[in-house]
This record gives C-alpha cells, sequence and structure tokens, in this order.
C-alpha cells in the first residue's frame, strides 16, 4: 500500500491535467468530437503517448516512465469500476485498454515524421466512428503537432509534476 500512496502523490497531478486537458471544449465543439467515454480514453491515450515519448526524449530513467504508465492504468482501471465494470469483465476491459494504448503509441513515436494526410488517417481511425458529425482531424492534428511541440520545451520536472499549463491556439 505504501507504493500506492507514494506513486499517487507522485503523478495525481499530471493525471489531473491530462483528464483537464481531454474536457476542453474545443475537443467537442471545434473539432467535432463526441463527449464519450471512448473518446475521452483516447485523448489520454494519445496524451499519455507524447507524455511518455517526451520523457524518453528527455532520458529519463525507465522506471519512472513505467511507473507513470502504471499510475495511469491504475486511475484508468479505478474509473471504469466506478463505471460499473464487475470484477470479471475488469481484467478484460483492461486488457483491450492496454492493447488499444499500444496501438496508439506505436502511431505516435514518429509522429513528427508523418505527413499531414498519414496524421489524419491515424486520428481518423480512433475518432471517426465516435464524431458528432465529420470530425475536424487537421484541427485535432494541429493540436497534438503543438502538444508534442510543447513537451519538448518544458522541464523534466514540470512534466512530471503535471504542473504546465498548455492552451491551444488555433
Amino acid at each position: 500500500m505504501h507504493f500506492l500512496k507514494f506513486k499517487k502523490k507522485s503523478y495525481i497531478s499530471l493525471y489531473n491535467k491530462i483528464a483537464f486537458l481531454t474536457r476542453k471544449n474545443h475537443f467537442y465543439y471545434d473539432f467535432n468530437l463526441k463527449d464519450s467515454f471512448s473518446n475521452r480514453i483516447y485523448l489520454v491515450f494519445f496524451h499519455l503517448s507524447f507524455i511518455l515519448i517526451a520523457l524518453k526524449n528527455k532520458k529519463i530513467d525507465k522506471k519512472k516512465s513505467q511507473s507513470v504508465f502504471d499510475f495511469f492504468f491504475k486511475q484508468i482501471e479505478l474509473n471504469c469500476r466506478e463505471l460499473g465494470y464487475s470484477d470479471t469483465s475488469i481484467n478484460k476491459k483492461m486488457k483491450e485498454l492496454v492493447g488499444l494504448f499500444y496501438e496508439i503509441s506505436l502511431k505516435c513515436i514518429n509522429w513528427d515524421k508523418l505527413n499531414i494526410d498519414k496524421k489524419n488517417d491515424i486520428l481518423l481511425k480512433f475518432f471517426g466512428n465516435n464524431s458528432n458529425n465529420e470530425i475536424s482531424t487537421t484541427k485535432i492534428t494541429n493540436y497534438f503537432d503543438k502538444f508534442s511541440l510543447f513537451l519538448e520545451y518544458i522541464s523534466l520536472n514540470s512534466l512530471i509534476k503535471g504542473v504546465f499549463k498548455f492552451d491551444y491556439k488555433d
């Protein structure tokens, strides 16, 4: 239990920051995403992927990156339980979510080297069926381009502690 207290204390601000970013109105009004659990999970996974890539680029200890990953997925598991997933279905659901995260993460590794059409295709794959209307993949791509670039320039300490302010301007 001591381990969980330490991790919660260490990464709760980062988790809350990402949760806060996924609630921004521009995703649902400007980008035309449907405000749903699946879209919020995708948004968390894209943000987390870029954060883990930034941590790797900043040469952080792999154990610390793994701790960030573990903490996020523990929080997601708790959220799924709050949504009513039973103990018997939670393991299956978490396995699916981890697989989905890795799929998204692999797509984000070379994000800065991809052209706009490839980035749009990636976003359409995940968000295309979960939108109110036709989603604005170009705007979402622009958002994640700026988020990824932003992460390059913030300090490691600010990133890990979740004490950064990312304001998206179109």
